[in-house]
């Protein structure tokens, strides 16, 4: 199992919480996981909700590629909100602008919220979604002549895109799936896997990694050549009560992404999200027990259960809310005292993944 970082450029509280620039404070948080040597680098697609400003990842791909040699991820792409013609071309030009780094994690999309301002039917975004992955799939598998699709929702003679991908046949692609049949929906056709468990307990985490390997064995394909990332939040600390108090901020984090999701969304008209408590929400001692949060050697022992689990890529999350400060100092020591003992441990294996085979 190895590390990778996802910068998610959320603030949950008030401006003067966090005082300088997100995109500034961002990026410093990128150049410091550059250099604590992280094996990529991920952000986010997000539009219309006040605490998640990322509208153009691959935007923020780009300008991070000026500052950082790590690969690059964009988690998601939320390919069903543009035309695949226009994707495809963004993808592509994407790809050459940061080198041939690219990651490509690709997704439904997760909040309504943003599909009902967009006009875009939330009971079709699946078989939508679909559609756009394999009209770009379609393209990708053609690399010298142009396509024609004929499909439910797209329709075009034959066309040829430009620019070109750098990366050949195309960058590594990461299916963001949530649930268990998603997982192995995914895993059964291929694809590199990436999941979430929000503050789920370890018992969820354990039948999700068993369903993808039992998919990805049902593919064919080889452990750590098809991989499975998970993401959960993180921070370390040189004390454990001084850990313990991130716990309150992740939190609020949680209450406000299940507030966002499903059919009775509250938020006002400028997209902002009251952070009250969940009927059913984990208590303190189990958010602190699903975080990889502790001290060095309780964050080891932590993840070395999702490394004997078949975890391939640990996402960690540094900034569920906190400053750019604690952000930075939680991440430092987790690369000098966590990640760098347990790569040596382990062997520091898989590395990340090519493009497979799909279908």
């Amino acid at each position: 199992m190895d590390f990778s970082i996802f910068i998610s450029h959320q603030r949950l509280f008030p401006h003067e919480r966090y005082g300088g620039n997100l995109y500034e404070d961002k990026l410093a948080e990128a150049k410091i996981a550059d250099r604590c040597g992280f094996n990529c680098i991920w952000v986010p697609e997000h539009h219309l909700i006040q605490y998640m400003q990322a509208p153009n990842g691959l935007l923020l791909l780009v300008h991070y590629a000026h500052h950082v040699k790590a690969p690059l991820g964009q988690m998601v792409n939320l390919l069903v909100y543009r035309h695949p013609l226009v994707a495809a071309g963004e993808i592509a030009q994407a790809d050459a602008l940061i080198g041939g780094r690219l990651q490509l994690g690709v997704g439904r999309g997760a909040y309504e919220y943003e599909f009902r301002r967009l006009g875009i039917p939330w009971d079709s975004a699946y078989d939508r979604f679909h559609e756009c992955l394999d009209v770009i799939e379609t393209i990708w598998r053609h690399p010298d002549r142009g396509v024609a699709y004929q499909g439910k929702f797209f329709q075009f003679e034959t066309t040829f895109v430009w620019p070109r991908l750098v990366q050949k046949p195309h960058p590594p692609i990461w299916y963001a799936a949530m649930t268990p049949p998603a997982i192995e929906f995914a895993a059964k056709r291929g694809y590199h896997v990436a999941t979430w468990p929000f503050l789920r307990p370890m018992s969820f985490v354990e039948e999700i990694v068993a369903k993808f390997h039992e998919a990805r064995e049902a593919a064919g394909n080889a452990k750590g050549v098809q991989q499975f990332s998970l993401m959960r939040p993180v921070h370390v600390a040189e004390t454990e009560k001084k850990a313990r108090e991130s716990v309150e901020t992740m939190l609020v984090n949680h209450r406000l992404s299940q507030r966002i999701r499903g059919q009775n969304i509250v938020a006002d008209d400028r997209g902002y999200v009251a952070p009250d408590p969940l009927p059913d929400e984990p208590t303190f001692e189990e958010t602190f027990d699903r975080m990889i949060a502790g001290t060095p050697q309780q964050c080891l022992e932590k993840l070395h259960r999702y490394h004997e689990l078949g975890v391939d890529q640990f996402m960690c999350w540094f900034d569920f809310g906190l400053e750019t400060a604690r952000n930075i100092d939680s991440m430092q020591l987790f690369a000098e005292e966590v990640m760098a003992p347990f790569r040596k441990a382990t062997g520091r294996t898989p590395a990340l993944p090519r493009a497979v085979s799909t279908r």
